[in-house]
């Protein structure tokens, strides 16, 4: 459709020559930008199946595996979960939780769920430095007569392993050139700011982008979380790599470099949270940015062919660069702007058609960009959310130009202590005030209110671009300032699902659960409003809640609110199970193997 479309332009609506041809090969070759890359991406694109190894029921060729945990300051609702549902994993491993922040706690909390506690005394290169600790630590110990640790599972520590992640993903190993298996990163927090409904803004990076480099001569590279490393593979390249702040990608740099391949496991195989509101969402993406442009500069990826496939440069220097697109999307806005302001002839179609034919090319091109996605994108909150590119690509530029200094910033995880709506970063208010002016302005001009250079062809030709940026920037800032995403003072999220249960022997209905309680609607005047209670749920044993508050409900129904007391370990390891790691046979209508996080149904 973009080719037809250009050659209509080319053919069709040049001007006559002079200036304003100039400027009419201008606005067409604007138009024509993304041509490379849709052609790069049907490539890339067109097959996306691989062959996983069939799961295991012990590690293969008798191979020791650690589970590791990296954590820093997360509340123990995050944390919890992660750890019960790692020390719970077949078969057989270690669970390590490497505790960059010295808390008594989580020490307690480590031997009550059977996992090993760890802690530095220098916190230097945040979670690169706190891995590599952890491997400097296996060293030593094997130097001792200690049996060796081979693979090393890393989870972030909001990252819930569901059963099947260690048993799904080992047989890769048994190829001994294989160093990294990388899997999806799944999450449970619908409602979070990239949630589109369908899989979130990384559900195509995840399900559709990271598949299509499973193929010879490319492969994914490591995430951070819900992935499994050799270690042997590791010592080579010297451990985490700690040069940049996105360690995890550099370090799969240094792993292909020496000759490593690196696997991607499309199976859901944890569920984490991801970032809830704007706030987060940016942090979170300027980091994954300004760390892109660090191992851009320090591998001088545009000079690495010499040492990679065609594919993996295709990928990994397109990878980097496209943080730079938020430069691309902001000089897009300013063609158009200028074309018009320009007064230069740069169409001779009819307006009317121009528009049905730009209309007609824009839709088409959706509908097959959709298709070629495999439906894991959601439009309106694609575009909503690529605004926030330009604040990220000029982070990313600044960088490039002033080399500053760069520390690990940690997305924030759990509540606070008011509700705020997101900031609009005021790169985007300044271009909503220029695209709204200029666009005031033409439509005047082609009234006669005011003077206007460009006839009423060539404005709608460069306005059409113009009207779409604006419509762009106006989602993409009410789903900044919308109230669905201000911050929250819960630190446990919360999920509603329906089980029949029991609290004191009294017969009830699950309302919702999290990490921390439940709420389940009972017979009014059941309970008193205060003490400890045991609630049973199906398939697990009871768990000793407190009762926080009872709340009149409808037809002689309350609801009683439930919260584990603080520190009752035992509490939080039997919620988090049943919330991720759900017994058989405990929720009829979920698919087997699906757990009650899963639920989509919201309050």
């Amino acid at each position: 459709m973009l080719i037809l479309y250009l050659l209509w332009r080319v053919m069709f609506t040049m001007p006559a020559g002079g200036s304003n041809l100039m400027m009419a090969w201008v606005l067409v070759g604007f138009e024509a930008l993304p041509l490379a890359g849709l052609v790069l991406k049907v490539v890339s694109l067109w097959n996306i199946n691989s062959q996983p190894p069939l799961p295991v029921t012990e590690a293969p060729g008798g191979m020791r595996v650690a589970v590791l945990i990296p954590t820093y300051d997360e509340p123990v609702e995050v944390l919890a979960p992660t750890i019960a549902a790692a020390c719970a994993l077949e078969p057989a491993h270690e669970t390590w939780v490497l505790d960059d922040g010295d808390r008594a706690w989580v020490a307690q909390m480590c031997a009550a769920f059977g996992a090993r506690y760890v802690r530095r005394d220098d916190h230097d290169h945040a979670k690169a430095g706190n891995m590599n600790h952890a491997l400097r630590l296996m060293a030593a110990e094997e130097d001792e007569g200690a049996d060796g640790i081979d693979i090393i599972a890393v989870l972030d520590c909001d990252h819930v392993p569901l059963p099947a992640f260690l048993t799904a993903t080992l047989g890769w190993f048994t190829d001994e050139k294989v160093a990294l298996v990388q899997g999806p990163q799944s999450f449970y927090n619908s409602g979070a700011f990239d949630d589109d409904g369908i899989t979130g803004e990384q559900g195509m990076f995840f399900n559709v982008l990271m598949p299509s480099r499973n193929v010879p001569g490319a492969g994914p590279f490591w995430c951070g979380s819900t992935s499994l490393l050799r270690v042997k593979a590791l010592r080579e390249v010297g451990g985490v790599a700690t040069e940049t702040i996105t360690e995890d990608m550099h370090t799969t740099l240094k792993l292909i470099r020496v000759g490593w391949r690196t696997v991607y496991h499309h199976q859901t195989l944890a569920v984490g949270l991801a970032p809830a509101t704007p706030d987060q969402y940016l942090l979170q993406r300027r980091r994954w940015g300004m760390g892109a442009m660090q191992i851009l500069v320090r591998e001088r990826l545009w000079a690495a062919k010499g040492w990679m496939s065609w594919r993996n440069y295709h990928e990994y220097l397109q990878g980097t660069l496209w943080w730079l697109e938020g430069i691309g999307t902001l000089v897009a806005f300013l063609i158009p702007v200028v074309v018009m302001c320009s007064g230069a002839k740069t169409s001779t179609a009819d307006p009317v058609v121009f528009g049905a034919v730009f209309i007609l090319m824009f839709s088409l091109r959706l509908w097959g960009s959709k298709r070629l996605m495999r439906q894991e994108i959601h439009w309106p909150t694609a575009f909503a959310l690529r605004i926030f590119r330009v604040p990220v690509g000029l982070a990313c530029l600044w960088w490039l130009i002033s080399r500053n200094v760069l520390e690990f910033q940690v997305t924030p995880k759990g509540g606070t202590d008011l509700r705020r709506r997101g900031r609009t970063p005021p790169v985007l208010s300044g271009m909503i005030v220029t695209v709204a002016a200029v666009l005031l302005y033409a439509g005047a001009g082609v009234m006669g209110w005011v003077p206007w250079r460009a006839d009423l062809s060539s404005t709608v030709a460069a306005g059409s671009w113009l009207l779409l940026a604006a419509i762009v920037l106006v989602m993409g800032t009410r789903r900044i300032r919308a109230a669905d995403y201000a911050t929250s003072r819960r630190n446990a999220y919360r999920t509603v699902v329906s089980a029949p249960v029991e609290i004191n022997g009294v017969h009830g209905e699950l309302v919702d659960i999290s990490v921390g309680g439940a709420a389940v609607q009972i017979p009014q005047g059941a309970l008193p409003g205060s003490g400890a209670v045991r609630l049973e749920l199906p398939g697990t044993a009871p768990v000793t809640l407190q009762v926080l508050r009872l709340i009149p409900g409808p037809e002689g129904s309350q609801t009683v609110s439930l919260k584990a007391a603080e520190r009752d370990w035992e509490a939080y390891r039997i919620l988090s199970l049943w919330l991720f790691h759900t017994p058989e046979g405990a929720l009829p209508q979920f698919p087997q193997g699906v757990p009650a996080v899963a639920s989509l149904r919201v309050l």
